[in-house]
């Protein structure tokens, strides 16, 4: 009996094989938080309807052209699992091909009572357990018990990601086992985090880095903040916040943490989960250098996992670049560095491609960075999130932030403690005060003039609300500034590969000290290294504008409060829909003589806001989403609950979703000087052909832009938009050098 076709080795997989081989590698994922028995069980029973013998027949007959069976199998395992009431392998086996779902859809395999009982007693799949009963015999004599924690009594939500990791176990074991047949090797395994050894090195380079740089006036500050890192370490795990102004080296200071951590107390992995791509590169980049071995043929330490990697060309080895692809299906890696989109997204998901690597994150040191950039609206239900996983999945989480929202204050945490790093942020924020703001708010300025007063200044950084507002004062900007000084903008109306060009530019001009104004929507503000002595913010959350305060006399060379930061409320400024109620609530606490790093009134601001919002209230959709995890609705979750009774559509507003907006993703023609001409030539021309490799997607990341559906759909902008596969499309319209995607409207075409 088979389980796949031939490889190119011209092997058939053996049904015991497969089965055997999936059931010890789904124990080996679920053995860290106790799920092995039945994880080992699942996987036993997963594709067992394939002994039935008209599934047989089918397989050799598609053999030839490599079809796809198409015959039902997964139905089998699901009923030999309620049979035995073990309703997580239940839910686990029906989704194992096409995603977790719901009850209904579980209970709607087995058809009526009558017909489903005949199936199992006298049907297809009595076949198919007459012959597993003499080839796998283990899978009636061993099969294991409920666990407790799967009870009816025991606590909903926590139930709801214990199934979760159990078919994350097994939709992994079972790629990666059907994938060593497939390559005629072993399914690929990666060690886990050898921490000590890691600390040591990373240690040793950072002092290594330390003495080779010019000695900076941030640098005992920076040095207290690791110090009290490296000392918290030794703490019991648990729920952590590191809260300290933006520049003093958090990025160092929480890696350094979870290698401790991780080296006291035995975590298997680190993950470092940041809001923004441009911060995972840069990020990541630090983490390489720290982190990765000397020697180019051993296997690599820290992933960098997003949709804007380069697999191809990045690399300088293919072993390399097999190790990158592979890694990132499913975080097998020591050092993981990806985006909360990713990993909330995964948390929340229900595809095999998304939920593959949750296992990986048990007893594991997760470090949320800029975790004020998190959703408000979802907040509880990460909150949930990080509750169970430090309670049941023994993870140590560090909540990383200059201006920390207040989610210690929502209901899933309020028992919790969570511990602050660094005794007394306050003190240290007023220790490390580097600016001083300058509060034009009445009377409103024109945007017109705010750009004519920064472009008197040497240097100076502009930030502002929406897409459309970054480009009318990037275009002024040229107008208005000297031919010596370099004018750029930064936004999402431009391709990533723009975005990094643009950042690479803007960091050496400001090196040199040549004249340079960059404009930037919010993406600039969270994490980017940068350093002007003067910034420019249009009115915002006051986390905004701290962050913003973050890009100015960064390293504090213009001394206590030499740097200037200039907040603004432009008559003619636009603001994103989310704005004006948290700008509403900042007035109450920030303004002229507050500056909006007072940690005090943060809190308070994030306490009030999250009442305001009403983002616990019932039928809001944190609410929502945790009534349908409770139910096991896992389509509900991800996709949104029914919009009514009878309709098939559903309400994506009521879904987990990180980002909400409806997009399209298109692929611009950016020459970024690297060979990307040919890339999108390449890639556009495989996924046009007779047999698209999917992985081209990868590879033209760097290249999209994504719009609006509304917007695309607009009658000046659909015939740009030529078809490429899926919802991926081709801009035919202008792209310009500067500012990206050239697109008429009212200024929300793009997401912020």
């Amino acid at each position: 009996m088979w389980a796949h076709s031939k490889n190119r080795f011209g092997v058939r997989h053996r049904i015991e094989d497969h089965l055997r081989g999936t059931a010890e590698l789904a124990r080996l994922f679920a053995s860290p938080f106790g799920l092995g028995e039945l994880a080992w069980w699942t996987g036993l029973v997963h594709d067992g309807g394939k002994c039935w013998q008209v599934w047989q027949d089918k397989l050799l007959l598609v053999e030839p052209t490599n079809g796809r069976v198409g015959l039902d199998h997964k139905s089998f395992g699901v009923q030999l699992a309620r049979r035995h009431e073990l309703l997580p392998v239940e839910f686990a086996v029906a989704g194992h091909h096409g995603g977790l779902t719901n009850q209904g859809q579980v209970d709607g395999l087995f058809g009526e009572d009558a017909a489903a009982e005949k199936r199992l007693r006298s049907g297809p799949w009595a076949d198919a357990e007459k012959r597993l009963r003499v080839a796998l015999p283990e899978m009636f004599s061993q099969v294991p018990a409920l666990p407790v924690e799967f009870e009816q009594s025991a606590e909903r939500l926590t139930r709801e990601f214990l199934l979760r990791f159990l078919f994350s176990c097994l939709v992994d074991a079972d790629v990666l086992d059907t994938k060593a047949h497939v390559e005629g090797g072993q399914p690929r395994v990666g060690s886990d985090l050898d921490a000590v050894v890691l600390l040591d090195r990373f240690l040793a380079r950072r002092a290594d880095f330390l003495r080779q740089r010019k000695p900076g006036a941030m640098d005992s500050h920076r040095q207290r903040l690791f110090a009290a890192a490296m000392a918290a370490a030794a703490r019991e795990p648990g729920i952590f916040r590191l809260t300290a102004p933006t520049g003093t080296a958090k990025t160092i200071a929480a890696a350094g943490f979870a290698l401790k951590h991780a080296a006291s107390h035995g975590k298997r992995r680190v993950i470092v989960a940041v809001p923004f791509i441009t911060i995972t590169e840069q990020n990541a980049a630090v983490y390489r250098d720290l982190l990765d071995p000397d020697d180019p043929d051993a296997e690599r330490v820290v992933l960098e996992h997003h949709s804007h990697v380069e697999v191809s060309g990045t690399d300088s080895t293919s072993e390399r670049h097999s190790w990158r692809r592979l890694a990132s299906e499913n975080w097998d890696a020591p050092f993981v560095v990806t985006t909360t989109v990713q990993l909330f997204e995964s948390l929340f998901g229900r595809t095999q491609s998304r939920m593959r690597k949750l296992h990986r994150i048990a007893d594991s040191v997760l470090v949320l960075d800029e975790v004020q950039a998190l959703p408000h609206h979802l907040l509880p239900q990460v909150a949930d999130a990080l509750r169970i996983l430090t309670q049941r999945f023994g993870v140590t989480v560090v909540l990383s932030s200059a201006t920390q929202p207040a989610v210690q204050a929502l209901g899933p945490l309020k028992t919790l403690e969570v511990y602050e790093i660094l005794p007394d942020p306050e003190s240290f924020f007023a220790e490390c005060q580097r600016v001083q703001y300058d509060w034009r708010l009445d009377p409103k300025p024109a945007l017109v003039d705010m750009v004519k007063e920064a472009v008197t200044h040497q240097q100076a950084l502009m930030v502002v609300n929406t897409v459309r507002d970054a480009r009318t004062a990037f275009l002024h900007a040229r107008e208005v500034a000297s031919s010596e000084t370099t004018v750029l903008h930064l936004s999402t109306g431009m391709c990533p590969a723009h975005r990094k060009q643009v950042l690479e530019d803007v960091r050496s001009l400001l090196k040199d000290d040549k004249p340079l104004i960059l404009v930037s929507t919010s993406l600039v503000e969270a994490g980017v290294d940068l350093d002007f002595p003067v910034a420019f913010r249009a009115i915002g959350p006051p986390e905004s504008l701290a962050q913003v305060a973050g890009r100015c006399n960064r390293e504090g060379k213009l001394g206590p409060r030499g740097g200037r930061v200039v907040i603004f409320d432009p008559v003619d400024g636009r603001l994103p829909p989310s704005y004006p109620t948290q700008i509403e609530v900042a007035y109450t606490y920030f303004g002229p003589g507050i500056d909006p790093e007072d940690q005090a009134k943060l809190s308070d601001y994030f306490a009030e806001l999250y009442g305001t919002l009403g983002i616990e209230d019932r039928g809001r959709a944190a609410g929502v989403i945790e009534a349908n995890r409770k139910r096991w609705d896992f389509v509900a979750v991800a996709d949104g609950p029914l919009e009514a009774m009878g309709r098939t559509a559903r309400n994506r507003k009521l879904a987990f979703r990180m980002i909400d907006d409806d997009t399209v993703p298109v692929v611009v023609r950016y020459d970024d000087g690297r060979g990307g001409a040919d890339v999108i030539d390449r890639c556009l021309r495989d996924l046009r052909g007779a047999h698209p490799d999917m992985r081209m997607l990868r590879d033209l990341q760097p290249y999209i832009v994504n719009l609006r559906r509304t917007t695309a759909r607009q009658a000046h902008i659909a015939p740009t938009l030529i078809p490429v596969i899926g919802d991926l499309c081709e801009w035919q319209g202008e792209y310009d050098d500067g500012y990206g995607t050239v697109l008429e409207g009212d200024g929300k075409d793009y997401l912020w």
